[in-house]
């Protein structure tokens, strides 16, 4: 897994460097009206609810990461919509812990154009998160597993990155984004649950 997790970071940062010696094309990725990639997610959060998978039962939150599928849509020059539809952690968790973590979201971004090849998008963004899965004093397996049970909430979220435009069809983006959580249990125990954290996103979109 972690080898894989490497190699999917070396493809995001090393593969625009090979489309470079691409004939330049006119319209590129920045600036159509639809663009459609994916971006690779790393950080960290605070969770008082939900199993880390990464940490040992009783710790609340840990490491977070995700591939997302990624479509964006031009609005105006400088306004656009991006959408985000999570990938790795729904199959990684439903098939490795019998867990469903899925965030996806909605998120609108102001354009700042620094040069030709060079932007600055921010803004905010809003979605929903599901989870079914033990609570973070469960462990991964065995008899210190403890129930599953269905929770949801809102999340919300701000977004910082840059965007590189290189020849033909292709941009890359690098950005900080920082989320909360709200979530709450529907198995009429009514509990309440917080989630704090940032992460740093690699992507590539055309």
């Amino acid at each position: 897994m972690k080898r894989f997790i490497a190699f999917l970071i070396v493809i995001c940062v090393l593969f625009p460097f090979f489309v470079l010696s691409a004939d330049e094309d006119i319209t590129n990725s920045a600036d159509k009206e639809r663009a459609y990639g994916f971006k690779l997610m790393m950080g960290g959060r605070y969770d008082d609810m939900r199993m880390c998978v990464a940490t040992p039962a009783g710790v609340k939150g840990g490491p977070v990461g995700d591939i997302k599928l990624f479509m964006k849509f031009r609005m105006s020059l400088d306004w656009s919509m991006t959408v985000t539809i999570p990938v790795f952690r729904p199959i990684l968790f439903g098939a490795g812990f019998k867990m469903l973590q899925y965030e996806s979201d909605v998120a609108m971004e102001y354009k700042v154009k620094i040069s030709d090849k060079t932007g600055f998008v921010t803004g905010p963004g809003i979605g929903l998160s599901y989870h079914y899965g033990p609570d973070y004093n469960s462990e991964r397996s065995g008899d210190g597993r403890t129930d599953s049970f269905f929770a949801l909430g809102p999340m919300v979220s701000y977004y910082n990155a840059f965007d590189f435009t290189w020849p033909k069809h292709y941009a890359t983006r690098i950005g900080l984004q920082l989320f909360h959580v709200s979530l709450f249990r529907a198995d009429g125990n009514f509990d309440y649950g917080m989630v704090w954290g940032g992460a740093l996103e690699l992507g590539m979109y055309f």
